[in-house]
């Protein structure tokens, strides 16, 4: 995107994904953006729900090209024209991919402060999407989402120390079940009061291969999104629904 965000009006465009879209009077709608390089950005689309010629495929999961007016002091700018940019059709094909996609995408609303580039978020989220596009991949959309999630909480620097206690600094044994408490940024052990949600050793394994890069292999991945989201409703912003 262009710079220059700081003065009087400036017009922007570039890479941007769809993370919300909230009806407004008749034909309108306010639409909050993730963009590759602003961040999070909101703004008011003018006949958005009527006019699919200069809005494309504004709907969430496809890469979108984007042009908006944004004004110095002002939180919600003039979305001008959106062109599909990277479509993700098998993605939009999956139930259990959609679903995948849409939780990372709630996600992201939570974690992307307004106007501030967040590139390790960025690559982290359309990795996931790309991923979720692959032909058969709704069939791991959960493996894929955890292990993204941790990751997108390191992106936004709430990531979970997963080897040694948060407050002593004890390291983990590799064979013991484990208390994490996302709110205290990871494992916390039995001395120091082993607050938070069981693990065993498998599952915090699978999670640290993860926050590391690897793939999430060999055990549920319900317990580990559900540690994810904790973690983004207790260090994001508001509302995410």
């Amino acid at each position: 995107m262009a710079r220059g965000i700081g003065l009087a009006k400036q017009r922007v465009s570039g890479s941007a994904l769809l993370l919300r879209l909230v009806p407004y009077r008749d034909a309108d709608a306010i639409v909050h953006l993730f963009s590759e390089e602003h961040g999070a950005l909101a703004a008011m689309a003018r006949g958005a729900r009527r006019s699919r010629r200069r809005f494309q495929s504004l709907e969430p999961m496809h890469g979108l090209r984007v042009s908006l007016d944004l004004a110095a002091g002002r939180e919600l700018g003039t979305l001008i024209e959106t062109t599909l940019e990277r479509p993700r059709l098998h993605l939009t094909a999956s139930l259990e991919a959609m679903e995948a996609a849409g939780q990372a995408l709630r996600w992201v609303r939570r974690a992307a402060p307004p106007a501030i580039p967040e590139p390790g978020l960025w690559l982290e989220l359309t990795g996931l999407l790309d991923a979720l596009d692959e032909p058969g991949a709704g069939a791991r959309a959960r493996e894929a989402l955890a292990a993204s999630g941790l990751r997108m909480l390191a992106a936004a620097g709430w990531g979970l120390e997963l080897s040694s206690c948060v407050r002593c600094g004890k390291v983990c044994p590799a064979r013991a079940r484990t208390a994490i408490d996302v709110r205290a940024g990871g494992v916390v052990c039995r001395d120091c009061g082993a607050t938070g949600r069981a693990v065993s050793s498998r599952t915090r394994q699978a999670m640290v291969e993860a926050a590391e890069g690897g793939p999430f292999e060999g055990v549920d991945p319900g317990p580990v999104i559900e540690l994810v989201e904790l973690a983004f409703e207790a260090h994001g912003r508001g509302d995410a629904t």
